[in-house]
């Protein structure tokens, strides 16, 4: 039988951060943020390149009886942890957070990020270095398709099932080989129609790696337009028409908005709207939304190991993220002396984003 544990990483009066070990090997990360007699919430990532689909259910379980014995104990109402099983994106932390640790080594490559009076931030991000240090934005090394970059990312794979001269059944894979899409196309001349019948609830962008993958596969000269009705749980959620030509210019759209868009801090403001003993909350505006806030901070500053999360209305993409993240750190500041500060984001109740900062005063 396997031997699961939850290592204890850090553990406060309002929340605990732990490791997940798996016959004695690091596996992924539990977090729970809680207030007694209420509220939990928090996350519960594995990382794949560590356990096998095989193996995952069986941390699961345990991770699951851990929190259903916090609940009984907390007397806890509401309760809600998001699970993922995915590579990590990036980790932001100091050198020594990270020194004693092996895991990292593998796959993460150390970059400065900021430097200022009092703090040192260094941030960690997987194949990616930094080139001007007085910027807060990676730089990456040469330009890349977003959707491509994307695609790269999830590994999606597209097979066909069955094909007639009018007709043709894709099942899409992801890179675990797991079955995330089924399509049903139907061919009308230079037309194609169908379904796409999705196993989740998907992103745009998802969405979007699926439809390139399919349109790729027809012959451009022999077909002129697309219909793709994406359904999740019987219900069409989104449906995509285009032509041939619709899909150059939204591909260099793509391009151009990857290759020049970068995040401004005077297109965001960080609103703190409430202030309970234990606990700040903050609502995220983004001046090219509108009037309506694109995101809902909660954060649990009853210690000096600060820990939050980020409720997303919209996605937006890493680099807006990291943003938003080093613009609330800069609030907080205002608010609380802490040594670290480990924040959870998530869009559609799903864990996109971990990011950790660590402090260092200089005397």
């Amino acid at each position: 039988m396997a031997d699961i544990m939850l290592r204890p990483d850090l553990k406060t009066a309002g929340g605990e951060v732990c490791d997940i070990m798996y016959n004695g090997e690091f596996v992924g990360t539990l977090t729970l943020v809680y207030r007694e007699s209420d509220r939990l919430k928090g996350a519960i990532h594995l990382e794949k390149q560590s356990i096998t689909t095989v193996n995952k259910q069986a941390v699961y379980d345990y991770a699951q009886s851990y929190i259903q014995d916090a609940i009984d104990a907390l007397g806890i109402i509401e309760c809600e942890v998001t699970v993922s099983y995915s590579d990590y994106d990036f980790v932001i932390a100091t050198d020594h957070a990270i020194a004693p640790t092996t895991f990292e080594e593998d796959f993460i490559s150390n970059v400065d990020l900021l430097h200022d009076d009092e703090l040192d931030y260094s941030w960690l991000r997987e194949d990616i270095s930094l080139q001007d240090e007085d910027t807060y934005l990676p730089v990456a090394t040469e330009p890349l398709n977003m959707v491509e970059e994307l695609k790269q990312q999830h590994g999606y794979e597209l097979v066909i099932v069955s094909e007639t001269r009018s007709s043709v059944e894709y099942h899409v894979y992801d890179k675990e080989s797991e079955l995330i899409a089924e399509a049903s196309l139907h061919i009308y001349g230079s037309e194609v129609i169908g379904d796409i019948s999705w196993k989740f609830d998907p992103f745009d962008e998802e969405m979007d790696i699926v439809t390139e993958l399919i349109v790729a596969d027809f012959n451009e000269e022999q077909t002129d337009s697309f219909v793709f009705h994406m359904i999740y749980n019987g219900e069409t959620v989104d449906t995509v028409e285009l032509t041939h030509i619709d899909m150059l210019d939204l591909m260099d759209d793509i391009q151009s908005e990857s290759d020049m868009w970068i995040p401004r801090r005077d297109d965001y403001d960080i609103v703190l709207v409430r202030d309970d003993p234990d606990t700040l909350s903050y609502e995220i505006y983004q001046q090219t939304h509108g009037g309506l806030p694109i995101g809902t901070a909660t954060v649990d500053i009853s210690s000096r190991q600060v820990t939050g999360f980020i409720d997303f209305r919209e996605l937006g993409d890493s680099d807006d993220r990291e943003l938003i993240a080093t613009l609330l750190l800069e609030e907080l500041d205002k608010e609380k002396e802490y040594e670290t500060f480990n924040v959870s984001m998530l869009y559609r109740n799903k864990l996109i984003d971990e990011i950790m900062f660590e402090t260092e005063h200089y005397h």
